[in-house]
């Protein structure tokens, strides 16, 4: 795996240095987390993203790109090794609130201190926490944006993670300890990138921060926290969507792209492409 130029990944994120510590840890996944958006706008516009290193490296440090899970955790995996939190790799079956997961498509990644695991992921997007969470605790924790729960699911076999709202729980993924090489990776990104059981082809979800305000897209309805509050409404038109990506979330988007997310999100009733 190429090295990860450590200066230039510290001055996209925006910090100074990263302890071998879980405050370090935390640090680490919540600059990224907060620094580098997910999105989805490759694979929306029909092309299977590079999920090699060197061209993740190109695209999230060098293109100020966001990018999906794949993407997300690549660059993650390389930052948690050269700061030795000792990574290892997890497929994940996406579960959104379902009693049991779909097929391995979402890369999650689990760290190592003092030989203690933490889930620590930097690339599912909104409803994921912000900070590392032991790995084999089975109790609620707390993260900077939520409180969250890991438990073991007797019939699959996964580590779930769970969302707390309010006194109910909401699954979002599971994942067990087989391992995971680079085909894995490709052949789980190919099947996001363009199966048609995938949103990532037919939708535009993305999710970043601008300041302490977390900003969430899916297609042209936006969602706007901050301090406790929500709001969501429609994006207007193409002139606020590329506003929004480019000037309050940092990706470098140009006005044809944008163009082209907005026709792909916003067509004419019974012509969605699929």
């Amino acid at each position: 795996m190429p090295l990860l130029d450590i200066s230039s990944y510290l001055e996209r994120i925006g910090v100074n240095d990263v302890p071998l510590s879980v405050e370090g840890l935390s640090r680490l996944q919540s600059a990224q987390t907060r620094a580098i958006p997910f999105e989805n706008i490759d694979p929306l516009l029909g092309s299977e993203p590079d999920v090699s290193s060197e061209a993740v490296f190109a695209k999230l440090l060098n293109g100020m790109r966001g990018g999906y899970c794949f993407e997300l955790n690549r660059l993650y995996q390389s930052a948690l090794d050269a700061f030795g939190f000792q990574p290892v790799r997890r497929l994940a079956r996406v579960r959104m609130g379902a009693a049991e997961g779909g097929p391995r498509t979402h890369l999650a990644m689990v760290g190592t201190i003092d030989g203690t695991s933490y889930l620590t992921d930097a690339g599912f997007g909104g409803p994921g926490p912000i900070s590392p969470l032991l790995l084999d605790e089975d109790a609620v924790q707390i993260a900077p944006n939520g409180q969250f729960r890991l438990w073991t699911d007797v019939v699959s076999g996964e580590r779930v993670l769970s969302r707390l709202e309010g006194e109910s729980e909401f699954p979002l993924y599971g994942f067990d300890n087989a391992y995971v090489g680079d085909p894995d990776i490709e052949a789980a990104n190919f099947l996001c990138a363009t199966w048609s059981g995938s949103p990532f082809p037919s939708h535009l979800m993305v999710n970043g921060y601008d300041g302490d305000t977390r900003i969430g897209l899916f297609d042209a309805h936006m969602t706007l926290e901050s301090g406790g509050t929500s709001e969501r409404r429609e994006v207007s038109g193409a002139t606020e969507l590329r506003d929004v990506l480019r000037n309050r979330l940092g990706i470098n988007i140009d006005p044809v792209q944008v163009e082209r997310v907005w026709a792909r999100i916003t067509p004419a009733p019974g012509e969605r492409m699929g």
